[in-house]
């Protein structure tokens, strides 16, 4: 026996599961190109209201055009940084695949955090948001893919298995992970779970 530290977990996962792995990864990416095509709409929306602001004389327009300029910042900001998440998640998965959980519970609970959030907007009287009353193909779309990416991050949460986790224990240490993946796989297969 050998002591051994700081080796990886490694999920058991059917070859369908390694195959929603890469959907996943492909579809965190997508939705993060949409709010980034969002976050760009916004910012030509708020060119023409700074410059519509520069040249309103009236002090009522005037201060409707600066908390809606304030208003689209806000948003923009927003879509840029979930943009920048879901990419850098879809990385993660992508780097990670088979060696931890987290990033798919991440994109779960973050894509159903999301599709509430953006609920709440649309129904309810949020302050310094307001009720939104516009509902687009792009938030459709964007809404459809978290959906998407939450059930199958559930999924594949679910149905994979920890083959090896190890931090300070005592085991034989094993040659490759890619050996005891298939050994667990083969274990698996022979209880009749593929």
């Amino acid at each position: 026996m050998k002591k051994y530290n700081n080796t990886k977990t490694v999920l058991s996962v059917s070859n369908k599961s390694a195959i929603l792995v890469y959907i996943v990864a492909a579809l965190m990416i997508s939705t993060g190109a949409i709010y980034f095509i969002v976050a760009s709409q916004d910012y030509s929306e708020l060119s023409q209201s700074v410059s519509t602001l520069a040249n309103s004389s009236n002090n009522t327009n005037e201060n409707k055009e600066a908390v809606d300029t304030i208003a689209t910042v806000n948003e923009m900001i927003f879509f840029i940084v979930t943009g920048i998440a879901y990419i850098a998640a879809g990385i993660w998965m992508m780097e990670n695949k088979y060696y931890s959980k987290i990033p798919y519970v991440i994109a779960a609970l973050g894509s159903i955090a999301l599709i509430a959030f953006y609920i709440s907007t649309r129904t309810t009287n949020i302050p310094s948001i307001g009720i939104q009353g516009d509902v687009g193909t792009i938030d459709i779309i964007s809404k459809v893919l978290q959906a998407a990416i939450a059930g199958i991050s559930i999924y594949i949460v679910r149905t994979s298995t920890i083959v090896w986790r190890s931090a300070t224990t005592t085991r034989a240490a094993p040659s490759s992970p890619a050996e005891m993946l298939e050994h667990e796989m083969r274990k698996i297969r022979t209880r009749g779970e593929i």
